[in-house]
C-alpha cells in the first residue's frame, strides 16, 4: 500500500448524528458509493475537497494507525485559510471521536493524516 502524508495537526469530531446527514447527501449526490460506505471502518472530513471519497489512515499521537477511513466531506472554501491557521488535521465522526479521543469534548494534538494512492483500503 502506498501511502502520502497529507495533514498534520489536530483532530476534532463532529456533533452526534451529523457524519450520518452528510453521508446521506454524499450518496445522494454521488460524491461517494455504497459500497464505499460499507467498507469503511469510519467516516472523517478534510480540509480539502479533493480527498471526498478517498481512503485514508489516522496516525495517532501514539504512533499507532486506524483506518481505512472514507473521507465523505470537506471544508468550505470560506474556512479554508481558518483551517490553516488552526492547524486543522481531521474531523471524525462522533462514533470515532469516542473510539479514539481521551476527551471527547477537546482536540487532540499530534494527529497525521496519510492518504491511500495505491492498494487495497482494507
Amino acid at each position: 500500500m502506498k501511502l502520502r502524508l497529507i495533514a498534520e495537526g489536530k483532530a476534532t469530531r463532529y456533533r452526534p448524528g451529523l457524519m450520518q446527514t452528510v453521508i446521506a447527501n454524499r450518496l445522494k449526490w454521488k460524491h461517494i458509493t455504497q459500497g464505499q460506505v460499507d467498507a469503511a471502518a469510519g467516516f472523517v472530513a478534510l480540509q480539502d475537497r479533493a480527498y471526498l471519497g478517498r481512503w485514508i489512515l489516522v496516525e495517532w499521537p501514539d504512533g499507532t494507525m486506524t483506518g481505512p477511513y472514507l473521507v465523505v466531506d470537506c471544508g468550505r472554501e470560506a474556512d479554508q485559510a481558518y483551517l490553516d491557521k488552526i492547524e486543522f488535521a481531521v474531523d471524525l465522526s462522533y462514533e470515532l471521536a469516542e473510539q479514539h479521543l481521551e476527551n471527547i469534548n477537546m482536540p487532540l494534538w499530534g494527529v497525521k493524516v496519510w492518504l491511500i494512492e495505491e492498494g487495497a483500503p482494507w
